[in-house]
């Protein structure tokens, strides 16, 4: 175990090995941060990933400003630690909303996903002393944040679950390492020490999970969903646009599928709208039909437990340590090898 990682009360101590530069822009212990879920990532996951020395993220899709006010009070009674509240460009004016409450509240970092949340949104938060971290899917979306001035971008590849780009995390990471000048943080696909390894080698600076910590006992996913994941497979999501109209990786159910063979074959265009009204009503419902509709990640494949978080961010670390142990002896047995 790396020295400094476990801490009384089963937080996370700052931890030299693995101290980067996110870790330092946002005041966290160790450089792994919690993606927003709509669906398993309430209050009590966000704040026990801060409270673990990670930064949670708060979503604020669907849910209103009183209920974005309360979400942030109760993350505060629990921790007192950083935390991330998450922007999506969401229409009418609620956007607007959730920027100035997020300034009101004193928030202290706010990631932004799904698309730009316009310059004027950025300063008004940076102004405020927020950071803000844009979630993206492409080069040319991290270099516009960038422009736009975000402290740092998460490079979130099409393994990912929610809403997604076409790009890879292994390919899409060191590209926009290498075209920004940014702390970068690595998502998509990662959900132990070795995915945080590569990350690292890939030149990311941190790791962002979300479909790990779906699987936790303070994910607010209902039972059945997260003994569901459980049991999935690598090849059991796809990416469909039937949740949301925009491209989202979530469980392949029979309804997704129904709807990605209707548009395979060319369907009227009111034979969509009404299959995807389906899959969208069974989500709206808190039981076991509506976690089959989850977003998820291709990571889902790996999970096989359901531990606390801090105990899934020591195992991580953990693991990350042993890798790197292991790998500086690569040398050595090769050249013991050759001689």
């Amino acid at each position: 175990m790396p020295d400094g990682v476990q801490a009384a009360g089963g937080g996370v101590k700052p931890c030299p090995e693995f101290r980067t530069a996110i870790c330092d822009l946002l005041g966290i212990d160790v450089p792994i941060l919690q993606g927003a879920m709509q669906g398993g990532g309430g209050v009590d996951l966000v704040a026990a990933v801060s409270e673990a020395g990670g930064l949670g993220v708060l979503a604020t899709f669907g849910g209103g400003d009183a209920k974005l006010r309360e979400d942030i009070a109760m993350v505060r009674s629990r921790t007192a630690k950083p935390f991330g509240v998450n922007i999506m460009p969401m229409g009418r004016g609620i956007t607007e909303r959730c920027v100035a409450t997020c300034i009101e509240l004193d928030v202290p970092v706010v990631t932004t996903g799904r698309a730009d949340p316009g310059e004027d949104a950025v300063t008004k938060l940076k102004a405020a002393g927020i950071k803000v971290v844009s979630v993206i899917p492409t080069v040319a979306h991290a270099k516009r944040m960038e422009a736009e001035g975000v402290d740092a971008v998460v490079a979130s590849g099409c393994e990912a679950g929610g809403h997604v780009g076409y790009v890879a995390t292994m390919p899409l990471v060191p590209q926009v390492v290498d075209a920004v000048n940014i702390p970068v943080v690595a998502a998509g696909g990662i959900g132990d020490g070795r995915g945080f390894v590569a990350a690292l080698a890939l030149g990311a600076c941190g790791i962002q999970m979300g479909t790990r910590f779906m699987a936790t006992v303070e994910s607010d996913l209902n039972a059945w969903g997260r003994h569901r994941l459980q049991e999935m497979a690598e090849t059991d999501t796809l990416v469909t646009r039937a949740l949301t109209g925009a491209t989202v990786r979530a469980i392949a159910t029979p309804e997704i599928v129904a709807y990605e063979k209707a548009v395979a074959a060319g369907a009227p265009e009111a034979e969509l709208t009404a299959l995807a009204r389906a899959v969208r009503a069974t989500r709206s419902r808190n039981d076991k039909e509506a976690s089959r509709q989850a977003a998820c990640g291709q990571i889902a494949g790996m999970i096989r437990d359901e531990p606390t978080v801090a105990a899934l961010m020591h195992r991580v670390l953990d693991e990350a340590s042993a890798i790197i142990g292991r790998l500086a002896t690569v040398n050595q047995d090769n050249a013991g090898r050759r001689n």
